[in-house]
This record gives structure tokens, sequence and C-alpha cells, in this order.
């Protein structure tokens, strides 16, 4: 009976081969560290002297070496791997990837021997005592062996399996921290398909070295750069993979993510705080107090949100000192969590600027002109006289509230460009704030302050000319027509 299906190896080569080199390295390492007794790998990759050849040798010393000699070269046969999440293989198909860029190998166990060359599959019966030998003629310049052996040094050794390349061993790697956390494998179930589901799992960081760029690992195993980020991580089990096992979704990165910033945020520099991955893992932390330490050592430790429905809130916050942070900083998933967290408020919650003359404005508590006294009276007289003679107003409403829950001592709005409107609250100023000794220079200041709001606000230039013209027409005023005051 034909087959339903025949591999052209050339074909699959050259599919595998955009993989780079050292993915044949990385699937018979793994090969050898699932190996429950496996204590020692030994790795040998020996360019040929003048051919465009490199001899690849991968030992291992567990004692029953292959369980199933036929797995060598069955494509997708049930893999026993499959059932457990702590085990890197799934399809039983990464020593076929590797045999399809061997021009020759050879695999020795104590099962026996099988050899693949130009003429096919050969069975021996030539067997090792213990363990597994992986040997192979690949068609690789000596450049890319040499990358070889430079990538073979990014590996994180399982403890207690001592890892050799080329006689020199691989040194193991302390992380700085190691923590618990929920995230998707893959398990087969009982009919032997895989299914994705969550599981408790341990993830590791790793401080970078010098010219290092941060990697994903799955179980020691590199599988990608990460970018900007802080750390290495490596996740204890398996990852929900890509088919040529390079890569994983932007869902499960993010996750990853999260988990970092929730685990090592106390420790992050404020340039690792500014990264890009720093944004995708806010939207994944569960962590409070990681999100504010994010925003802290971007940002510093007095912020606020840009605001669109209290701009002169920003302006506020921003002459008291505030970071207004740009709504285009996150995204609305990260914005969120930010919110959620406490870490930054709208400006308008926490600058907010006066809001008598808005339709949502809260109403004040206006004072009947009944009940004005003289000195209100008088206050008003000036605040029109300095309006119209010294700043060009034609006419200022006055008001006076007495709402101590009202956060501000006056407010001003401009209703056209030759009248405005001012709220003087006497329950913020006091009651005595127009006879107390020096109540000149207090009216004067808060008159001129806020009638410089007929023409900008607190950050803009025109706002800053305003005072020092009042300012200076004031102080000519009161030269010669001192009566006015």
């Amino acid at each position: 009976m034909n087959p339903w299906f025949e591999v052209d190896k050339k074909g699959l080569a050259k599919i595998v081969e955009r993989r780079g080199k050292i993915f044949i390295l990385h699937e018979l390492l793994q090969n050898s560290w699932d190996l429950d007794k496996a204590t020692k790998v030994e790795i040998e990759i020996k360019p040929e002297a003048g051919k465009p050849y490199t001899k690849i040798l991968v030992k291992d010393d567990h004692p029953e070496g292959f369980k199933n000699l036929t797995h060598a070269y069955t494509l997708f046969a049930e893999s026993e791997k499959k059932t457990d999440p702590k085990r890197r293989g799934r399809f039983n198909l990464g020593e076929k990837l590797v045999l399809a860029l061997c021009d020759s190998a050879e695999i020795t166990t104590t099962k026996g021997t099988i050899k693949f060359d130009k003429k096919g599959r050969h069975h021996s019966t030539r067997r090792t005592m213990g363990g597994t030998k992986f040997e192979a003629m690949v068609r690789m310049t000596h450049a890319e062996a040499g990358e070889i052996i430079t990538e073979a040094n990014k590996v994180l050794p399982p403890m207690g399996i001592t890892t050799i390349v080329n006689g020199c061993k691989i040194p193991s790697r302390t992380p700085c921290k190691s923590v618990g956390a929920w995230l998707e494998t893959e398990v087969a179930d009982g009919d032997g398909f895989l299914r994705r589901k969550y599981r408790e799992t341990s993830v590791s960081f790793y401080n970078l070295r010098e010219g290092e760029p941060a990697m994903l690992y799955e179980m020691g195993i590199p599988v990608m750069e990460l970018g900007d980020d802080p750390y290495h991580v490596n996740v204890a089990q398996k990852m929900p993979l890509t088919m040529e096992r390079d890569g994983v979704s932007g869902h499960y990165l993010r996750e990853i993510r999260g988990i970092v910033l929730d685990g090592m945020h106390d420790a992050l520099s404020e340039k690792q705080a500014r990264g890009k991955w720093a944004n995708e893992a806010i939207e994944a932390s569960e962590n409070d107090a990681a999100i504010k330490t994010i925003i802290e050592r971007r940002f510093g430790d007095k912020v606020v949100i840009t605001d669109p429905s209290d701009r002169e809130g920003e302006n506020i916050a921003k002459a008291k000192g505030y970071t207004v942070i740009p709504g285009g900083s996150f995204t609305a998933d990260a914005w969120d969590k930010i919110r959620e967290a406490g870490a930054a408020l709208p400006a308008g919650q926490v600058t907010p600027s006066p809001k008598p003359f808005s339709p949502d404005g809260k109403p004040l508590k206006i004072i009947p002109l009944s009940e004005w006294t003289i000195e209100m009276d008088a206050f008003t007289a000036l605040t029109r006289i300095i309006a119209r003679k010294c700043a060009q107003i034609e006419n200022v409403i006055v008001e006076f509230t007495d709402d101590a829950g009202w956060k501000f001592n006056a407010a001003y709005g401009k209703l056209t460009d030759s009248q405005g409107h001012m709220h003087v609250n006497i329950g913020r100023l006091g009651k005595d704030f127009f006879i107390r000794l020096g109540g000149m220079e207090g009216q004067l200041r808060l008159i001129i302050h806020e009638l410089g709001h007929h023409f900008g606000h607190h950050l803009e230039e025109s706002y800053h000319d305003a005072l020092c013209r009042i300012g200076a027409a004031t102080v000519k005023l009161a030269i010669y027509e001192p009566d006015l005051f």
C-alpha cells in the first residue's frame, strides 16, 4: 500500500534552514536534557579542514538510551513528552528536522544503530553500553560553525546536568529571582491531542551580560529575542510556540512581561522602566505597586494625566511642578490599569481648575448684595478701576462666595474682550481679608493675578506679560491718582 505522504528532504531542509544552524544544537541538546537520568551531555562541533562541512557530535550518559529507535526517523509518532509539560518535545519532530540538514548521520544507542547516508537508512546491531550518541556531517561554513559555538554558550543548562561544548563546560547561571506564575502550556489529553491549558509553573529572571539581547527561554533553550526587555526570562514548562518553535503569540508575550514587571519592579532602573516592553507589561500586570513604580521611574513622583475636560487644570498642575503624562503614552488597556492602581489621575481630579462658569460646574454659594460689607464694596470698586485703567477691561462683574469647600481663593472668567467675571471666595480668604494689616497689598496681588487671566493661563507668555503690564500701570496709577487707593 502506498503511503499518504512522502517527504522531500531537500525541500524540508530549505524550510528548516530559515531557523539558522543553531537550531541543530538546540534540538539535540533538549533531547538529552529531557532524559530523566542523564547527568552529562557532551557536544563537539568540528569544522572539516578545507571543506564546507562540520562534524557535529552529541552524546549523553542516560543509561537506557533511546526507548524506541524507530522514533529517530518516524515523523509525528506519539511521544511520551506530549503528556509532560516539563519536557520540551511535542511531535517527535525535532530529530527529523535536524536530519534534513545532514549529509550523513548516525544514531547509536542501547537498542542499536541507525545510519543515514545517500543510499538511505540502514540498521545495525552495534549499540552503546549506556546513553545515546548522535554523529552527523552538516554542510556548514566555518563561520556558521563559529556562530553555533558562540550561541551554545547562551543556553541555560538545567541543574544536575553538566553540559560541555568542545571540551568547555557551559557555566551555570543563577537567576536573580524566580517566581510562581500561571501560564498557558501544552499537554496531551487522554486521546493524545495537544490541548492548551493554564498551569502554575516557575518563571526565572536572569541579568543581562554586556552586549546580550534579552531572550525568552523554554526550559533553558532560547526561543526568541525580547527587544528592550530588562532580563532574560526562562519558563519552566512547555510554552505555546509557533510550529517552527521560534516565537510565541503577542498575548503570551504580554503575560510574560507582566510577570517580569510584577516580580522585578523594585529593581528596575529609570532606563529599563522607559522601555517599550513596559507598556505591554502594565497591561498584564496584577500588582498595583509595580504599575506605580513604572510611572514613578518614568515620570517622577508628581504626575497627572492629561485631561481634555480641564485644560486649565493641566496648566495648574504644571505650575505646581507636576509632570503631565500625554494621552498617547500608553494604550487604552494600560491606562485602565494605571487608573485602577491609582498610579496617576487626570489633572482635573488632582489640580482642578475653578469651574463656576462652566455648565457642569458645581454652583457656588453666592453672598447676596444685601449682605455685602463696606470693605467688599470698596474691593469691588478698586477691581473695576484697575481693570479699566490698567488692563483696558471695561467692566468686571464681581461676586463674593463663602465656600470653604471650594479650593480656590478666587477665579476669573473672560466673558468678552471687554468684560470679565470674578468670583472672590471669602470662605478661603477669611472675613478679615479686607481689614487686616497689609490688606491693601493682598488685595492688589489678588486683583492683578485674576485680571491677568483675561489674557491667558498660568503657563502662557501672554499671561505673564499681562501681569507685568497691569502691575506697572497700577504703580503709575497709585503715583498719579493716590486718592483712588
